[in-house]
């Protein structure tokens, strides 16, 4: 009985050591390099409040976290604005969208730990040569 008790111990312990050693931890998410200096502390952890705020780890931000550094939806979207005699050649303002306005949250095409995607191309084909990915 003993011995399967050791056993029992032996394993339970080697399975924690390993869940801990290979388990995803925040500090092993990809970040985009642009964000990597602002969302990392002094120690080298990543800050992940910084966006996520207080909330269970794998939550989508709040717009409002976006907004914090970035500005307003409105604020991105006049710098992102095309000249209005560009003519049909240029692709609209991707902040600015004749479906959505300004409502479409940050997130439906920015990704911080993952391939970022142009979410108005699931109708359309848009390029935005220009989006950081």
């Amino acid at each position: 009985m003993f011995k399967n008790l050791s056993v029992l111990s032996l394993s339970l312990t080697l399975a924690f050591s390993l869940a801990t050693i290979f388990a995803p931890s925040a500090n092993a998410m990809k970040l985009k390099d642009y964000h990597k200096e602002i969302m990392t502390d002094e120690s080298g952890q990543v800050e992940c409040a910084a966006c996520h705020g207080d909330v269970k780890r794998k939550t989508i931000p709040q717009v409002s976290a976006c907004e914090s550094c970035h500005g307003s939806a409105e604020d991105v979207a006049a710098l992102t604005q095309r000249p209005a005699d560009a003519g049909h050649t240029v692709e609209p303002n991707p902040h600015d969208s004749m479906h959505y306005g300004t409502d479409l949250a940050c997130t439906y095409c920015h990704q911080e730990h993952k391939q970022s995607k142009v979410y108005c191309n699931q109708c359309h084909e848009f390029e935005y040569p220009s989006m950081k990915r």
